[in-house]
This record gives C-alpha cells, structure tokens and sequence, in this order.
C-alpha cells in the first residue's frame, strides 16, 4: 500500500513538472513553435513520458489553458465570498482578475494568437469552459439582478459587466511595449503603474454603472 502511494505522488510530480516546463515553453515560444521534444528535454525525461501523461500535444495545450481559467475563476468566486457589499465585491473582482495577469503577462498574447491562428483549436477549448463562464457569470447575474431591482446601478448585463473589467485589465499588459517606451518606465516601474491601475479601472467600470447617488 505504502508503495503504491509513493508512485502514485512521484507519478503526480512528474505530471505537474511536465505542466510547470511546458507552460514557461508555451508562453515563451508560442503552441506553433513549442515541441514535446524540448519539453521533455527541459523535464528531464524522454518524449514517451510526455505522450504517456498528455498523449499529444495539443492535449498537452488544453490542459494548461483549462488549469489557467480555473485559477481565474476561482479567485472571481473567493472575491465574492469576501464581502456582501456589491461595490467591494466589483472591486474585488477587478484586483483578483488583475493579479492573476499580473502572474501570468505572456498569457493574453498566447491566448490572441491563439484566437487568430488557430480558431478550431481555440473553440474546441472554449466549448470545454463554456459551463464553468455560465455558472460564474451567473452567479454574479444574481447579484447584479437585486442592485439594478434597489436602484442602485444602472441596467447592465453580467456578461457586458464582465467584459468590461477583462479588456480594461488586458490591454494594460497587451500594450505594455507601448506604454513602457512612451512613459520611459523599467520593468519595475511598469509593475507600480498596474497595481494604481486597479483603483483606476475600479473607478471606470464602477461609475459607468452606479446610479449617481450612490457613486461614493
């Protein structure tokens, strides 16, 4: 008994090693120009082991985009555990949403290319995390649903909501080059212009649906 759990952790070990290297290679190079060859060679291991575990690569591909959208929405779900006050849990929402970027800055580059190379492959993922975005976005649908019935924010759908707070916090990393060399900043400095970006993009997306008097 004692055996099999030991191989059972090893197997899970080598099985998250494999997702770990393969991420940095995806992010870095691309789904076109990442090999299971260089993966396995960074893992350490031989190309079987990588069919063994994945089979192919772009099953390889699918499990790390699903694991990356379920770290997202799982910060989205403890945000609103957080607090019952709608406009804390907008807030919440929007810096959680922001700080899985923020640890991730390649990803929205992967995922437009990806959306642009290769829209079968990418609809095929979509179609697996279609449930999980319904059931998110309903859950917050409920909730918007009794702030527009008090009064306090304006009609708005939870998908609009949503995609508003995702393009506000995407296109600060998409434009990061941009910024960067218009501003002049370091790396270090581009970091502190995001984190007061929070406050900035909570305060566009929170007035454009708060009805006036309650705005503060």
């Amino acid at each position: 008994m004692a055996n099999k759990k030991v191989r059972r952790e090893k197997s899970e070990n080598v099985e998250q090693m494999i997702l770990n290297v393969a991420e940095d290679i995806f992010l870095e190079k691309g789904y076109a120009m990442t090999s299971t060859t260089e993966i396995a060679k960074r893992v350490g291991c031989n190309q079987a082991l990588i069919h063994y575990y994945f089979r192919t690569k772009e099953r390889l591909f699918e499990k790390l985009f699903e694991k990356k959208f379920v770290i997202f929405i799982s910060a989205v779900v403890l945000s609103k555990e957080r607090s019952a006050n709608f406009k804390d849990v907008v807030r919440s929402i929007i810096e959680s949403h922001a700080e899985i970027i923020s640890q991730n800055p390649r990803l929205p580059f992967l995922l437009i290319n990806e959306m642009t190379t290769n829209p079968v492959r990418f609809r095929v993922i979509a179609e697996k995390i279609k449930d999980t975005v319904g059931s998110l976005l309903s859950g917050i649908d409920t909730e918007l649903k009794k702030e527009i019935a008090a009064g306090r924010v304006r009609e708005i759908s939870a998908f609009d909501l949503f995609l508003n707070i995702l393009s506000l916090n995407l296109f600060v990393y998409i434009a990061q080059p941009l910024i960067s060399h218009v501003r002049d900043y370091s790396f270090e400095e581009f970091v502190k212009f995001t984190k007061k970006r929070n406050e900035e993009v909570f305060l566009t997306v929170w007035g454009g649906i708060c009805i006036k008097e309650n705005i503060l």
